[in-house]
């Protein structure tokens, strides 16, 4: 009867862990059939059997399916945003003890995922689109580091990601540069009547609050910041200058700044009335261009 225990006990023992292993191997190779969405769905039940804790197969095609569904159908409304949330997976996968070896042997497809990212990240800068450029960049930060990789393979070899800026840098001084990078990590944040902090801004609460921060006094209303600016003309305007619009009358009424080089067409960040801190293009938008004031300047 003992024997028979035994037996039907291995027999069970047995049968489970193959079942086990045909499930991580099946994420495993849903990934590599590049079918990101039904490898989410399937790490993702996995990764709630307590049975399968001693294992980071779960997690880790969890993680990477994640970084591969950021704009696709059913992830974009979600509590976290799918990036960040692949990010702090694979940060907490780092943090395990037998992380360093699990991630040796997996290094091909973390090298083949950071080349996609770096990929991702510059053409989201080739088309000017600073808000998920500023996401992805905070989503990567420091996951590769410490990692033995493959050289990277990706369309823009020179690019270290692990140091990749929101935008490329430029011919900007720097402190115009460091203006706009503070100014663009704003994006998103609704527009609050009087707002003055990161609750919610009006125009001028978001370029008062983006210019305190670099130590200049540049007044409350539009009104005051256009008064007390070097008003300069449209031609001699570098990222980091203020552009001053008004309602139909000479009274100064939004403001923004201007965040495109000289000789770019011309583009500004500003808290709007509808969408909040935005880029918005200027010289293709009637509206704009029929309110323009003029143009002002706090540094030297």
């Amino acid at each position: 009867m003992k024997k028979v225990f035994i037996s039907l006990f291995f027999l069970i023992f047995l049968t489970t862990t193959y079942a086990q292993n045909r499930a991580l191997n099946k994420v495993t190779l849903l990934y590599k059939q590049s079918n990101y969405r039904l490898t989410y769905w399937r790490a993702d039940e996995l990764f709630n059997q307590p049975e399968l804790d001693s294992s980071l197969i779960p997690e880790f095609y969890k993680s990477l399916s994640l970084f591969h569904l950021q704009d696709k159908f059913l992830f974009r409304k979600r509590d976290k945003q799918p990036w960040i949330e692949a990010s702090e997976i694979f940060k907490q996968i780092k943090t395990q003890p037998k992380s360093k070896h699990f991630l040796l042997t997996h290094k091909d497809e973390i090298s083949d995922l950071r080349d996609y990212l770096i990929d991702e990240l510059n053409w989201f800068k080739t088309k000017n689109d600073i808000k998920k450029a500023a996401l992805l960049t905070k989503a990567i930060e420091g996951i590769f580091d410490g990692l033995k990789l493959n050289p990277i393979k990706s369309k823009h070899e020179k690019i270290n990601v692990l140091k990749v800026p929101t935008k490329q840098k430029s011919l900007i001084e720097p402190q115009r540069e460091n203006l706009i990078e503070y100014a663009e990590k704003c994006i998103g944040i609704p527009y609050l009547f009087g707002g003055d902090s990161l609750d919610g801004f009006d125009c001028s609460g978001f370029t008062g609050y983006v210019f305190t921060n670099s130590n200049f006094k540049v007044g409350r209303s539009s009104r005051d910041q256009y008064q007390s600016c070097k008003k300069i003309n449209k031609e001699e305007v570098k990222p980091g200058d203020l552009i001053f619009f008004n309602s139909g009358k000479d009274e100064v009424t939004h403001v923004g700044i201007v965040v495109s080089k000289q000789g770019e067409p011309l583009k500004m960040i500003h808290s709007s009335t509808s969408k909040g801190v935005i880029v918005s293009e200027v010289e293709t938008s009637e509206y704009w261009m029929n309110k323009i004031t003029g143009f002002g300047t706090f540094f030297e």
